[in-house]
């Protein structure tokens, strides 16, 4: 495997919402810098991004949107408790949007590409969770419109769920909308539960898959098998986007599940396999993670969607402790019993 495209570049450093806030500039490079140490990066293909229009982003936001981040960004302002719009942080945004309309663009033909995206809490007149521009609907929106699909599947497997995305996408049959997450009891944003699955045309085509805390990777299998798998099969995407990030990582700081790095990696690598199959394509966004291992967690995600044969672990620190946990078999069951009632509420619309 050579030629990875991998969309960077140093000006999306300044997407820094400043000291002691969670999401740094910082990861960015030193993502770059531990992909060389790892000797990959001298197979991949870095393309400079380029930012995202107007015209872009009013395909999944709204003109009175728009005109409001314009606002804050000139006057310093918040567009939520959690998500100040700094300059800065606009227009590295504004360059992430574009960098996912320029991967749709480059796989269509079939392979894969990876962004610094994933900011799925904006919807489309609204920004938080640290989210300005939905680079995930904008790219999904992109496929559709631009370049005429008719079936994209969009796979959530950041630890937070979707609701910007979810909100963009709640009435449209043509974007298959699947978020794999920690139990929206528990964590922000406090939706994607299972009976949340669409409105009008819609209906059926968003699935939410709220995850015990502490879930594994054989709880992840569980959801792949009995959901995500059957339902991309009997959609057959054209195009494949994943968005997500290091976060389901068991020592993120601002979440509870329980992969660790070789967890991460067998995800990535079951979504590439998936992807591949049914699209011939995966869009790969990664952004979230937070904490000491955000970028550790990342290069074992990246190995898994490239199938790469690394040892990504020879460059982490050795993994903490795990906090106690919940026994194996009370995940198992309180997984199987969430699918068996997300499966009771789409079984309408899907054969499984």
């Amino acid at each position: 495997m050579s030629d990875i495209p991998i969309f960077y570049s140093d000006e999306l450093g300044r997407f820094d919402f400043g000291p002691g806030h969670p999401l740094t500039g910082s990861r960015f490079r030193g993502f770059m810098d531990l992909l060389g140490k790892a000797g990959i990066l001298d197979r991949c293909r870095i393309i400079k991004p380029q930012s995202a229009t107007d015209e872009d982003l009013l395909t999944a936001h709204t003109r009175q949107y728009l005109d409001k981040v314009e606002e804050l960004r000139k006057t310093g302002g918040w567009l939520s408790i959690d998500t100040p719009v700094t300059e800065g942080a606009a227009e590295a945004q504004r360059l992430i949007a574009g960098s996912g309309l320029q991967a749709v663009d480059l796989i269509l033909g079939g392979g894969t590409a990876h962004t610094f995206g994933g900011f799925h809490h904006a919807g489309r007149n609204f920004g938080e969770g640290f989210c300005i521009y939905n680079d995930v609907a904008i790219a999904a929106k992109a496929a559709l419109g631009r370049h005429g699909l008719k079936r994209v599947m969009v796979l959530d497997s950041d630890a937070h769920q979707g609701n910007g995305t979810m909100d963009i996408f709640y009435d449209d049959p043509r974007v298959l909308f699947v978020s794999i997450h920690q139990d929206p009891r528990t964590i922000y944003p406090g939706k994607g539960f299972v009976w949340e699955t669409g409105e009008e045309d819609g209906k059926g085509f968003t699935v939410n898959i709220p995850m015990p805390p502490l879930s594994g990777l054989e709880n992840y299998m569980q959801a792949f098998d009995s959901v995500i798998e059957p339902l991309a099969r009997e959609f057959k995407p054209e195009i494949f986007i994943r968005n997500g990030g290091s976060d389901p990582f068991y020592a993120d700081e601002l979440t509870m599940l329980g992969l660790n790095l070789d967890g991460l990696n067998a995800v990535s690598r079951r979504t590439r396999d998936l992807a591949l199959d049914t699209s011939g394509n995966l869009l790969d966004m990664t952004v979230s993670g937070y904490g000491d291992w955000v970028t550790y967690g990342w290069l074992a995600q990246f190995c898994g969607s490239e199938a790469l044969d690394t040892d990504y672990k020879s460059y982490s620190p050795k993994q903490p402790k795990r906090a106690p946990a919940t026994s194996q078999e009370s995940l198992e069951r309180a997984t199987a019993g969430m699918l068996e009632s997300l499966k009771r509420e789409l079984g309408q619309f899907w054969k499984f």
